[in-house]
């Protein structure tokens, strides 16, 4: 009889232990993933949000995701009829913890963010062909003197007067100033005979702790054919250029020019 106590009291503290690593499991999971009952909770209070908010604009809320950082939920919310209309809201425990409308709609940053992409996307397949001195990714920003010009929806074009600028990263043998003048100009002379214009070019190269970092640098200063003499006047603190500069070597201190 004693033996049979002793064997359930085993059976009983092992089946206990059991359940609480089951707990700590399901825990675990809980506050990684979230729950089915969360969601959905969630995807009704952003339903009813969106539409008492937005009534009338035809939005639909895609399926609800959990969102670790916040531990609530979020959903994509777009328009079936208008391009760039989409937007992200974030709930938690029945309350609407943030709206991603006004700067992606009403500050038109999705269009900003397409135009961008788009322009982005035909400067890459452009240095793909191309024979550089240095790989590099490029990436193409609109300038902020273009930001109020855009509209929402807007279609991409050449032949807008919107105003992009061009950034160039990627790594050489010798990050150097000379290197980023070279580099500046067998690009833009790639970009200029394919069309695009840019109102400044930015590069930043690096290689083992070494980096040299150029912006603010206009078409004009490159296809004079002297951008390394200006460069190198902006590292001694010439500032009549414009140009922004610094270096970086691996046991060097940052020499720094700023251009006004």
């Amino acid at each position: 009889m004693e033996q049979d106590t002793v064997q359930i009291v085993k059976r009983t503290v092992g089946l206990l232990l059991l359940l609480v690593l089951a707990a700590g499991i399901a825990g675990v999971l809980l506050w990684r993933f979230g729950s089915p009952w969360g969601a959905s909770g969630a995807q009704k209070d952003i339903q009813a949000y969106v539409e008492q908010t937005y009534s009338g604009q035809n939005l639909k809320v895609d399926r609800v995701s959990y969102n670790l950082a916040t531990r609530g939920y979020q959903a994509r919310v777009e328009s079936e009829t208008r391009e760039d209309v989409f937007f992200i809201v974030s709930a938690k425990d029945g309350e609407i913890l943030s709206d991603s409308y006004e700067a992606d709609v009403e500050q038109k940053g999705n269009t900003v963010r397409r135009l961008e992409e788009t322009y982005t996307e035909l400067v890459r397949k452009q240095l793909e062909e191309a024979a550089l001195s240095a790989p590099v990714q490029a990436s193409v920003h609109l300038d902020s003197a273009s930001v109020g010009a855009v509209r929402l929806g807007m279609a991409f074009s050449m032949e807008n007067a919107l105003q992009y600028n061009l950034m160039l990263e990627g790594t050489a043998d010798d990050p150097s100033p000379e290197a980023a003048a070279r580099l500046l100009e067998e690009v833009y002379a790639r970009m200029d005979t394919a069309g695009y214009g840019f109102s400044f070019y930015g590069v930043q190269l690096e290689n083992d702790g070494a980096s040299v970092t150029a912006a603010q640098v206009t078409p004009a200063q490159i296809k004079g054919g002297n951008l390394a003499r200006i460069f190198q006047l902006a590292l001694e603190g010439d500032t009549e250029s414009g140009v922004y500069l610094v270096t970086r070597g691996p046991e060097k201190a940052q020499e720094e020019s700023t251009g006004e």
